[in-house]
């Protein structure tokens, strides 16, 4: 770990697009000529520029994953940051969008599942009902994929859920099921999919429980235990599924707003789970960006029979790398506070 110096003009100022930032950095360009008094405030070194920094950027095009080879199949897990329709009702906060922002977040996040490979099992985080997810898979991007919505509705406070969006042109669903623990201790309850596979060498059944963990805005300490307990809860199910279909390819994924290395991650691990990015270098391991501190959030565990399958996994740094873009842009840049984690697996030699 090390100190991070915050560039800071002092503004209370809040920026919803890059038309109005005083300049755009992205990860890779070099900043100089940044010169201002040292403060610091709030447990961050900040340096209040008196004049105007010079950015040389580098090109730096948003990330793109090759299309699956025809004996490969994905898992994708992503937390789409609030993706609510545009009609009530609608939580407080964020405010409901209209129905232009709205076909803009459905664009950002259909750009970004073509993006990632056009995975085969899509599981996000914070969308609001079945309905969003069929106009995501009714984009124009995604056309060539059939893509079919799977959402039980949660009992979160918000009304955000997990959902899943299955490719209907390789994969067919043979069930799904939610899992609400008995101690009540999930709002957003794993969702299971199940689903055949059909690949050039041959087919294969996977299952994949989505998930969406406590966060950890009550502090990280006070709230571990209950992203354990939910952790654990998720040991429970995995069990009862593999009990039923023995060494059965299966996966834990989401948004387990946990660290790489935390107890709720290792209560997985210890059930036998083994973490995707154990084939990931370390400086790749980040989905999320906290007070300028890269973390990892967003979580891919699989059985031992379904990691020995496994080619590839990337993280798409379609958030944590770039700055806020320009209004209306439909890339995959900047969609949500989180990054896509995508694993390849291939099931021929």
């Amino acid at each position: 770990a090390g100190w991070a110096i915050v560039v800071d003009d002092g503004s209370y100022g809040a920026h919803d697009d890059r038309s109005t930032l005083p300049y755009v950095v992205n990860v890779g360009d070099e900043v100089t000529n940044l010169v201002g008094p040292l403060a610091y405030t709030f447990g961050d070194y900040k340096i209040e520029p008196v004049v105007q920094p010079q950015i040389t950027s580098v090109e730096n095009e948003p990330p793109s994953l090759p299309p699956l080879a025809a004996d490969e199949f994905s898992l994708m897990t992503w937390n789409v940051e609030n993706l609510f329709d545009f009609q009530p009702p609608n939580p407080s906060s964020p405010p409901m969008p209209t129905l232009d922002e709205y076909r803009l977040y459905i664009a950002k996040v259909a750009n970004t599942i073509l993006a990632a490979g056009a995975p085969t099992i899509v599981g996000l985080q914070e969308v609001e009902n079945i309905g969003v997810l069929e106009d995501i898979a009714a984009h124009e991007a995604l056309a060539d994929f059939d893509y079919q919505p799977v959402l039980i509705e949660g009992t979160d406070s918000r009304g955000i859920d997990v959902g899943y969006l299955i490719r209907g042109d390789q994969a067919r669903i043979l069930a799904f099921e939610q899992y609400p623990a008995p101690e009540g201790i999930t709002s957003r309850p794993p969702l299971m999919v199940q689903v055949e596979i059909t690949t050039s060498a041959g087919a294969v059944t996977v299952y994949a429980l989505n998930n969406h963990f406590t966060s950890m805005s009550g502090g990280e300490k006070a709230t571990e235990p209950r992203r354990t307990a939910q952790a654990a809860w998720n040991v429970t199910v995995m069990q009862q599924l593999l009990d039923a279909d023995p060494g059965a390819y299966l996966a834990v994924m989401g948004d387990l707003n946990s660290y790489y290395d935390s107890l709720p991650v290792n209560t997985l691990r210890d059930a036998g789970l083994v973490h995707v990015f154990e084939r990931l270098p370390e400086d790749e391991r980040y989905t999320y960006i906290y007070h300028g501190q890269s973390q990892v959030l967003d979580h891919i565990l699989v059985t031992p029979e379904l990691m020995a399958l496994l080619r590839r996994v990337d993280v798409l740094h379609v958030n944590a790398d770039y700055a806020i873009p320009a209004p209306d842009d439909e890339s995959p840049i900047r969609k949500s506070d989180h990054d896509p984690v995508v694993a390849v697996f291939g099931v021929g030699q």
